[in-house]
């Protein structure tokens, strides 16, 4: 079914270019009629073969280039030798007659031309002449054969060509070969005639005849010799010598049309296939309609281009209809999967739901309404986050600023419009960001602007501006629903009064840690002199006294300064803070009489990130608690050890000792122990651990000792490593 609607458009197709190639009348081939006026004069048909030989004469008189015959001259009769004579005095084609199916049950019978005819031709044809499904001649198949021969068409064999033979191989039965479609110049007509009775009186001049193609043939009615064509109407037809002299006159232009292959058509089909389909997969909507378009013209005009300068036939209809076919197709898969996949977002948004109060809508069941319903709720809920978002970020009490990956501002707070009025900057939409973060500066090196190349998801820094403002500058990527980066938020908070109180706080540390120890260090430079005039009890009591007050500014001073200083982090040895805090506190334990010993410091470096000098004091006030804390001639242990992950420092003592009240505000400030000190080594302790991200375990019972554990994170840095220490 399909089949025959796309030979029926392909015909329609062919047939309106075909009458839109014209060409003028061939101008060296000429037809003799053997019309209604010749029977009318020479009487009925058939004529005795004398008068054709007379005709024969009077052409040959005139010398043409060629004389195709198209009468049947297969049953012998009288006048055969005299027809023959008249054959060979020009160069003459006569026709054959091949009857499907044959005698007695042959598949076909060939019947040449009789006696002395078949020698005297120049040459033997075919004039078979083959109807498409309409019942229009449009193609002829210029050989044909069966049995091991081949016969060429009349106008094949007029225009010189050879007989290829190979086509029908060793099959039974006949064959046709080397198909071509008839390029018709124009209607009935189109080729020059002249009138049979016209020539045979001597009426046609011989410059008429000399040099041309002369075909012989009947147009008269009634004679059966006559079929519809293409460019003969729906009520006319055209005679089968003008078929042949409209195919004679393609083949010496070298016009005839050759028809495409079936692999070709289906070549041609598919491409155009493939090619809507891949727009399909690359293209907008619009651009695929634009796409079909484009294909739906250029496929006609593809074949148009390839009958008119290749002399191709390929017929366009199974790719346009496999077009039509495909377009709507995918038109409505993609509505269905578009319509399939809003339902399945909205159901599953409608499932997540979130922590914002709203109405309940009643959906119906429809599957229009239900799309509709769920669509409404998903807006109504994009409208609350807005609103909410709005609210939240109106009243934050810092400066926000959300901007577009090309620093263009999308969104921003009051505090952000404040700050961008105080440093001279634009805060409306669409406003370039790069101008306001142009108003800061941060120290040599260090960037804070999201709007550079390479820069970090996440990042910021401490900034100052011109009118002595400090600020913090911190920035994070802002991502779409599937992750992918489409802006950055930028929070910039004024640190200006934070700066100050740390101005302050640096004032009082030097304070203790200068104006108050000037004063102490004179007063025991004074009591150690030889002659101060103190009672030696009073002075003992007053040098106690000072070093007490300096131990507590010392203690006090490193406290805030772990509480506060930027750690400088990197790969340590705790095996080397372990033995470096034992060798510093030697002088003391041996003072003593106390043995301080480090375990496992000898096997594999324990590595750890961290500030050298806060956790060295750190190890450093362990074990100096622990000497205090012990009696003479006792022994303090300092073990390093790798568990879980983490490396562990452990310092113990047999000393006194600790109950649960003492455990309980351990490290606390100002807590101390049952011997003298000032309470304050702990809590540094206790701070530096947590700034590493570690924790401290105490575990002790009066009269048995105290084991304090540091814990920290096992270090990624690998000391075996080829590239450790190259700096790399």
């Amino acid at each position: 079914m399909v089949g025959r609607l796309t030979e029926r458009l392909d015909h329609i197709v062919y047939d309106n270019v075909l009458t839109a190639s014209g060409r003028p009348p061939p101008a060296d081939i000429l037809i003799v009629a053997i019309d209604n006026r010749s029977l009318q004069a020479i009487g009925r048909w058939p004529w005795p073969r004398a008068i054709h030989a007379r005709a024969l004469d009077r052409l040959a008189d005139a010398k043409p280039r060629a004389i195709g015959y198209d009468v049947l001259f297969v049953e012998p009769t009288a006048d055969d030798a005299l027809l023959a004579a008249a054959v060979r005095r020009s160069p003459t084609y006569l026709p054959m007659v091949i009857d499907v199916p044959g005698a007695n049950g042959a598949a076909y019978d060939v019947a040449l031309p009789a006696g002395p005819l078949k020698d005297a031709a120049a040459g033997i044809a075919q004039v078979n002449l083959h109807f498409d499904d309409d019942r229009v001649i449009r193609t002829a198949y210029l050989e044909e054969g069966g049995g091991g021969r081949s016969w060429l068409q009349l106008s094949a064999l007029m225009a010189g060509q050879q007989a290829r033979g190979a086509a029908g191989g060793e099959r039974e039965g006949l064959w046709q070969a080397r198909p071509v479609m008839i390029p018709y110049g124009g209607t009935a007509g189109h080729v020059s005639t002249i009138s049979f009775v016209d020539l045979l009186d001597g009426r046609v001049p011989a410059e008429l005849i000399r040099g041309r193609y002369v075909l012989i043939g009947a147009t008269a009615d009634g004679m059966g010799d006559s079929y519809p064509t293409p460019t003969s109407g729906v009520t006319s037809q055209m005679a089968g010598v003008e078929i042949q002299a409209q195919l004679l006159d393609a083949l010496l232009r070298g016009d005839a049309i050759t028809p495409a292959s079936p692999a070709w058509i289906l070549w041609l089909a598919l491409c155009a296939l493939w090619t809507m389909l891949l727009g399909f997969l690359r293209l907008s909507p619009r651009a695929n309609a634009n796409l079909a378009l484009l294909l739906v013209i250029a496929l006609p005009l593809l074949s148009f281009l390839l009958f008119r300068f290749g002399h191709v036939w390929l017929p366009p209809s199974a790719a346009l209809i496999g077009l039509l076919f495909v377009y709507p197709l995918w038109g409505w898969r993609r509505l269905q999967a578009i319509g399939s996949y809003m339902n399945d977002e909205l159901r599953q948004l409608e499932v997540e739901g979130d922590a914002f109060p709203r109405r309940n809508r009643v959906l119906s069941n429809r599957e229009v309404t239900l799309q509709a319903g769920l669509l409404l709720q998903a807006i109504d809920r994009l409208r609350d986050l807005r609103r909410f978002l709005s609210d939240a970020i109106g009243r934050l009490p810092d400066a926000l600023f959300v901007a577009g990956l090309d620093g263009r501002l999308a969104l921003t707070n009051a505090e952000g419009r404040r700050l961008a009025r105080r440093l001279g900057a634009s805060s409306e939409i669409g406003a370039d960001l790069h101008a306001l973060l142009d108003r800061f500066r941060a120290a040599e090196g260090i960037s804070f602007s999201p709007f550079v190349a390479d820069a970090p998801v996440q990042g910021g820094a401490e900034t100052a501006t011109e009118d002595g403002g400090s600020f913090d500058i911190r920035y994070v990527a802002q991502r779409d629903a599937a992750d992918a980066q489409v802006g950055w938020i930028i929070r910039i908070v004024d640190i200006s009064a934070l700066k100050q109180a740390e101005r302050h706080r640096e004032e009082a540390l030097q304070l203790l840690s200068h104006d108050m120890r000037a004063p102490q260090s004179a007063i025991l430079s004074l009591l150690r002199g030889p002659e101060t005039g103190v009672p030696k009890a009073i002075a003992t009591r007053i040098e106690g006294l000072a070093n007490r007050t300096l131990e507590l500014a010392e203690d006090f001073v490193q406290l805030a300064r772990a509480e506060a200083k930027p750690m400088a982090n990197e790969p340590l040895d705790m095996n080397d803070i372990a033995i470096d805090a034992a060798d510093a506190l030697w002088p003391v334990a041996k003072a003593r009489g106390i043995k301080v010993t480090v375990e496992g410091a000898e096997i594999d470096p324990h590595m750890v990130d961290g500030d050298r000098q806060l956790l060295t004091r750190a190890v450093l006030n362990l074990i100096g608690n622990a000497i205090k804390y012990s009696d003479p001639g006792m022994g303090v242990r300092c073990s390093v050890e790798e568990a879980d992950g983490h490396i562990r420092v452990a310092v113990a003592d047999r000393g006194v000792g600790m109950d649960e009240t003492q455990l309980a505000g351990l490290f606390s400030r100002f807590q101390q122990g049952p011997r003298e000190g000032v309470g304050l080594g702990l809590a540094f302790v206790r701070t530096v651990v947590a700034r590493h991200g570690g924790r401290i375990d105490c575990e002790s019972a009066p009269g048995e000792g105290t084991t304090f554990t540091i814990e920290l994170r096992k270090s990624a840095f690998d000391p075996y490593a080829e590239d450790a220490y190259s700096g790399e």
